[in-house]
């Protein structure tokens, strides 16, 4: 036999079975074509939303002055007897000069501190880079979370790990030259104040906020229970009054546990039952507060005042007077999957079914919420009880084949 002929025998097999291998794919892939999910945790909460007016024990803070002033602390923070307030600055120039100052004198003193390690051998030179390594870590954190203040404070504790290596690895012998010129620069700086700031003094002990809202004397811990639906509105409506007349410059908060007023609906209302503990999410930064129900009275069908109870104090909270709130009602946490991928067997159980190659495995399920278009079921690790578990590889629609130990009357299902 020739090489030609051959060549065209072989040829010819070849092709029959390309094409015999397309025509099988074209029939058998539709056939057991499926679209599938993985199984995977998620969480629902119901929430109800509300505004609600915040209820404290405290008073109006008045000094009388003639300058700018200068806040000493962050609101809501907690003040000793003879604690400075604020001060008062001959202008706003002289505020940012002291600060340049401050920043100045914070600098000389982690040199200094570096400086005593002059001399030293290197060997704690690896022990400041982890420092440095983690205080780096700690900035970012305070970053993402909003707190300047900290961050600030955590910027020199790095400068003066980083000045305490560069000693150590013998980058810098002295840093007596720098030292000098920053404080030159703190002489030169400090000439130019018109006057040394005035202290304004705290006459007692308490949470201390920059502001007024003119509530401070109308709204108090034990009378919470006596606020209409009414007034709360009102205050949601006009959270400020004026308080420009006097020298109000700021206000005292006795304690650090607080009431928050609202008025729910009757429906929303009756889930609740006094002594309950529940989670509130506040503001725009949806921070979570844990709360108690104080005190639930129906005013009308539709109108329900209740109070909770908190002791959580930060600077948001003791700076607002009212503000938007979610009630979590209820939490789902379980596997989620489409509302298609459920199915009935010829036993009446609800499930789904899982690919394995081309086979479609049973699964049991338990529903605890029910969706538009998906369902959350109850999680069982393990495939305890043949339930569906984390990972599996649901079948939502198209054509696959029972695997037959399941025992089911047809071996095909269809979508």
């Amino acid at each position: 036999m020739d090489k030609s002929r051959t060549t065209t025998i072989l040829a010819a097999v070849i092709s029959v079975f390309l094409v015999l291998t397309i025509v099988g794919q074209m029939i058998v892939i539709p056939e057991n074509a499926c679209r599938t999910e993985t199984a995977r945790l998620y969480e629902l909460q119901d929430t109800v939303e509300f505004d609600g007016v915040f209820i404290r024990d405290e008073h109006t803070v008045e000094r009388t002055y003639n300058g700018v002033l200068q806040y000493e602390h962050e609101d809501g923070s907690r003040l000793a007897i003879n604690s400075v307030m604020a001060s008062v600055y001959a202008s706003s120039a002289d505020i940012d000069t002291c600060a340049r100052i401050e920043k100045l004198n914070k600098r000389i003193e982690t040199l200094r501190d570096a400086q005593s390690l002059a001399g030293a051998d290197g060997s704690q030179a690896e022990a400041y880079n982890k420092l440095i390594g983690e205080k780096h870590t700690e900035i970012i954190a305070a970053l993402d979370e909003g707190n300047y203040k900290k961050a600030s404070e955590l910027k020199y504790e790095m400068l003066s790990l980083q000045s305490k290596r560069d000693i150590a690895k013998g980058r810098a012998e002295s840093y007596e030259g720098v030292i000098s010129g920053l404080e030159n620069e703190v002489r030169e700086l400090s000439a130019r104040i018109s006057s040394e700031p005035q202290a304004l003094i705290s006459g007692e002990t308490g949470y201390f906020v920059s502001s007024a809202d003119g509530y401070e004397g109308e709204l108090s811990m034990d009378g919470a229970r006596q606020v209409t639906p009414e007034q709360i509105k009102d205050i949601v409506k006009a959270p400020k009054k004026d308080v420009s007349g006097g020298n109000v410059i700021g206000k005292m908060i006795d304690g650090y546990k607080w009431k928050l007023a609202a008025v729910l609906e009757d429906g929303r209302a009756s889930l609740l039952s006094v002594g309950d503990k529940e989670n509130i999410y506040f503001g725009s930064d949806g921070s979570m507060l844990t709360v108690t129900v104080e005190y639930i009275q129906k005013y009308s069908d539709n109108e329900t005042v209740v109070i909770f109870s908190g002791d959580t104090l930060n600077a948001q909270l003791a700076s607002a007077r009212t503000g938007k709130f979610e009630l979590v009602i209820s939490r789902y946490s379980g596997i989620r999957i489409s509302a298609d991928a459920i199915r009935i067997n010829d036993k009446g159980e609800k499930g789904v079914y899982i690919l394995f190659g081309n086979e479609g495995y049973f699964r049991r399920v338990t529903e605890i919420y029910s969706g538009e278009d998906f369902v959350i079921v109850e999680h069982r690790p393990n495939n305890q009880d043949k339930y569906i578990d984390l990972y599996d590889n649901v079948i939502v629609e198209g054509k696959f084949k029972i695997h037959v130990s399941e025992e089911e009357s047809s071996n095909e299902q269809s979508t």
